[in-house]
């Protein structure tokens, strides 16, 4: 399935986050909308730090995505890759910090995931 999140609401609207964790009872041909998705992770680009860093985190909480997750390289260092975990405050319909990650990482919320960072590369 394509990953690209729509929103009904907003004409043309349209993300392709990196990885996308949604509803497994999504059949293989619909069209992935935001209320499918429990976790979107975007991976930083120079390209898309602003859009990454304030616009997406924003529209995903809007539409009320538990759960986001930004990698990023810290310092153009190669070796260091850091993840920024966030968690939904739906009432305030804003990301909360939910962890930062470097190296080996073991994660049980919103999924049971063990990788390593420094490998994504």
């Amino acid at each position: 399935m394509l990953a690209e999140v729509c929103r009904p609401d907003v004409p043309l609207f349209n993300r392709r986050p990196d990885p996308v964790v949604y509803d497994a009872a999504l059949d293989g041909d619909a069209v992935l909308r935001l209320e499918h998705c429990l976790l979107v992770v975007e991976v930083m680009s120079p390209g898309s730090m602003t859009a990454d860093r304030i616009d997406k985190p924003g529209e995903y909480a809007d539409a009320r995505i538990p759960h986001f997750w930004r990698i990023e390289n810290v310092n153009d260092d190669p070796r260091l890759i850091q993840l920024f975990r966030y968690r939904l405050d739906p009432e305030a319909r804003a990301y909360r910090s939910a962890g930062a990650d470097t190296g080996k990482v073991t994660i049980s919320e919103p999924i049971e995931v063990t990788f390593d960072l420094a490998e994504l590369l």
